[in-house]
């Protein structure tokens, strides 16, 4: 016997929907996440960064990926010291366990739109030593 399945037919939202897009960004950066089925949070954060705050060097125990809304943010990684700066419409991706830091050094807010994907039941961010001059 072959049963075949019917198109699913799309359905419109009932009563009062708003949605609001918090970030759009592209990259060319593969990304994956892989949770093998264990228990995962997942935190999403809007974030303000003052001309000259920083975030300091730290690391996250799962993959982050950053929609960079508004300004401009320098990151730095331990892998890769030299500075990249990420501008309004673009996406900063850093894997599990990276060491990094963030900064704005425009004189202007930046705003960033953050997703962490983390196992269940672990702090979000893991303090580093300065991993570059």
């Amino acid at each position: 016997m072959c049963l075949a399945a019917a198109p699913a037919a799309a359905t419109p939202a009932e009563g009062e929907v708003e949605r609001t897009d918090l970030g759009k960004g592209t990259t060319t950066t593969p990304i994956w996440v892989v949770t093998a089925g264990q228990p995962t949070t997942l935190y999403v954060q809007s974030l303000r960064l003052k001309p000259g705050a920083g975030s300091g060097w730290h690391s996250h125990p799962g993959p982050e990926q950053s929609v960079i809304n508004e300004g401009a943010v320098v990151l730095q990684t331990a892998m890769n010291c030299a500075p990249a700066t990420f501008a309004a419409g673009e996406v900063v991706v850093i894997p599990a366990g990276v060491v990094h830091k963030v900064g704005n050094e425009a004189a202007e807010d930046a705003e960033v739109v953050v997703t962490y994907t983390l196992p269940a039941e672990v702090p979000v961010r893991d303090d580093a030593p300065a991993a570059c001059p």
